[in-house]
């Protein structure tokens, strides 16, 4: 276990745990937490694992932010989740995008499931607020996910 990964997966931990329950309560993850939590990525990637990999990051952030505006554009998330979403890759490496992209989806379908059941167990009708699914919770869960596969975390089996 490397000390600079738990530390890393940790404070990402906190930043995604805040935008999800934002995100639950409000149906809003608010600018300056994607703010902050770009910035600090960005500096701890690069503090802890050198510019290489810093430079990666932000060239992930980059690409993380173009896809989401598209998605955006779609109608298909929110502009926090957008953003959430962009600020949530400057955590890693542009090599792990795709890892990146693919649990934040997964978690997007189980959120979806459970957002669904929700509604069914309590019978509630959807209303126009219910209408938005809190995606920055799945942005939120795929984040840590891939934080804590990690090898250098070492807490789940990558």
């Amino acid at each position: 276990m490397n000390t600079a990964a738990v530390a890393l997966a940790a404070i990402f931990t906190i930043f995604a745990l805040v935008g999800a329950v934002s995100d639950i309560r409000t149906r809003r993850i608010p600018n300056w937490l994607n703010a902050a939590m770009l910035v600090a990525g960005l500096v701890l990637v690069t503090t802890l694992n050198g510019w290489h990999l810093g430079l990666s990051s932000l060239g992930h952030f980059a690409g993380a932010l173009v896809v989401a505006m598209i998605i955006f554009a779609m109608k298909l998330w929110g502009g926090g989740d957008a953003k959430f979403y962009a600020a949530s890759a400057a955590w890693f490496p542009i090599s792990e995008a795709l890892g990146l992209f693919v649990s934040i989806a997964l978690a997007g379908l189980v959120v979806a499931i459970v957002w669904l059941i929700i509604f069914k167990v309590t019978k509630r009708k959807i209303s126009k607020g219910d209408k938005v699914m809190p995606y920055g919770v799945a942005i939120a869960a795929g984040g840590i996910i891939m934080q804590l596969s990690n090898p250098a975390v070492g807490l789940l089996p990558y």
